[in-house]
Parts: structure tokens; C-alpha cells; sequence
């Protein structure tokens, strides 16, 4: 680097005339810059484009989504009561519900909603209803932790039409998941399942994995009751 050394035998730094390209020149770093300037400068735009860029998705995105949130909300604090009074049918229920929330794609904050309303035509005996918002609440939303309550309310409902299989369908879905909310009861519910449609090979599984890896003593306790029938 070029400098001067004054009378008080200070060193000063680059003469003022030193362009930029010489004094990047200094430095091996500073060299490659100088060198390389257009792709460097380049990807500094990309960077901050990018970023520019999310931060106006995540703003649009937010807002979307809020409104999403605004419109379940009507129907459900609109609908709900009513429908518990017996002023609205399960069928107006969920045709309205299911208007609002069909141009949502996967927005994952609909999973309360839908669980609010499933769980009211539950309480009312509207199964068939509450089964065709919940498998669809499981087809477009993604999310582990939401897919749990989702399909372990399939589940029962499934089960409560007559569709064992399909109950056994949700169930392994919740265990693929690898969420272990009461692991023993879905093991449980599993078995009970396999045994119900004839498959007792898995029924023995399924109560076995009970019995050595869950942590439920009442569950334990009964997967040995279904394992000693079995014998």
C-alpha cells in the first residue's frame, strides 16, 4: 500500500489519489473484488432484492391469511349457536362453512375452524357431515401437528360410519407422522381395529408395541386385556 510517513514520523494511509481499483489491489481479497466487480456487485443486488422481495410476500401473505382467518371466524361465531339451537341444519352449516374456506388452498389456520365446526356436528350425531370436512381438512392441510387432531378425529368419525378401514387409514397416518401425542391409545385403537376386521397378526403388533413402548399404564393395561384374548 502506498503511503507517507510525515515529519512526526506518523504513516498515513493511501494517497488521496489512489483510485479504488489500486487500493483493492492491495489485499488478495481486494484483488478478486477488483476483478470480478459486475458478478460481485450482481449477486449484492440479488441478496437484496431477495430479501426486499420476501419481506413484501410475507406482508402480502399475512394480510391474505388474516382475511382468510376474518372469514372463518364469521361463519363459525355467526353459525355455531344457532345450529346448536337447532335455527340452522348441519347442511347450512356446512355448505356456508365450506364456501368461505373453499378458495383457501392449504392455509393451515383453517384447521381450528374446521375442527370447531367437525366437533359441533359431532355433539349432534351429524357424522357423515363432520367426516367429509375433517377428510377434507386432512387432504389440504399440512401440517403434522394440526394432522394429528385432524385425523384422529377421522378417525373416530370413520369408525362411527362403519369405514374401519378407512379409521385404520387415519390412524396410520398419525403414526407415519412421527407425532407421539398418546402414542398407546392410537397403538390401541389400532389393534382394536385390526382385530375388528379380521387381521390379528397386526391386532398382536399393535398391542404388543403397547405394552413395550407406551407410557400410559391404563393403555398398557388393556393391550395386555385384548393380547391374552388373543391366546
Amino acid at each position: 500500500m502506498n503511503t507517507t510517513t510525515n515529519t512526526s514520523g506518523q504513516t498515513s494511509g493511501p494517497k488521496q489519489g489512489t483510485s479504488i481499483d489500486e487500493a483493492l489491489g492491495q489485499t488478495e481479497l481486494g484483488s478478486w473484488i477488483s476483478q470480478n466487480k459486475a458478478p460481485v456487485i450482481s449477486a449484492l443486488a440479488l441478496i437484496v432484492l431477495g430479501i426486499f422481495g420476501y419481506g413484501v410476500w410475507n406482508h402480502f401473505n399475512t394480510e391474505k391469511e388474516n382475511k382468510y382467518a376474518d372469514a372463518l371466524h364469521t361463519v363459525v361465531s355467526e353459525k355455531i349457536t344457532p345450529f346448536q339451537e337447532g335455527k340452522v341444519t348441519a347442511e347450512e352449516l356446512t355448505k356456508e362453512f365450506t364456501a368461505a374456506w373453499q378458495e383457501m388452498g392449504s392455509f393451515a389456520g383453517a384447521a381450528p375452524y374446521v375442527i370447531q365446526v367437525v366437533d359441533a356436528l359431532t355433539a349432534k350425531g351429524n357424522y357423515k357431515e363432520a367426516y367429509a370436512l375433517i377428510s377434507d381438512a386432512d387432504k389440504r392441510i399440512e401440517n403434522p401437528q394440526l394432522n394429528y387432531f385432524i385425523n384422529v378425529r377421522a378417525a373416530v368419525l370413520a369408525e362411527d360410519l362403519g369405514k374401519k378401514e378407512q379409521a385404520i387409514a387415519h390412524l396410520k397416518k398419525i403414526v407415519g407422522s412421527g407425532v407421539k401425542y398418546f402414542e398407546g391409545k392410537v397403538y390401541l385403537d389400532l389393534g382394536r381395529l385390526y382385530l375388528e376386521t379380521g387381521d390379528k397378526e397386526k391386532a398382536k403388533a399393535s398391542f404388543q408395541y403397547v405394552i413395550d413402548e407406551g407410557s400410559e399404564v391404563q393403555f398398557k393395561k388393556m393391550a395386555r386385556l385384548y393380547l391374552d384374548e388373543l391366546k
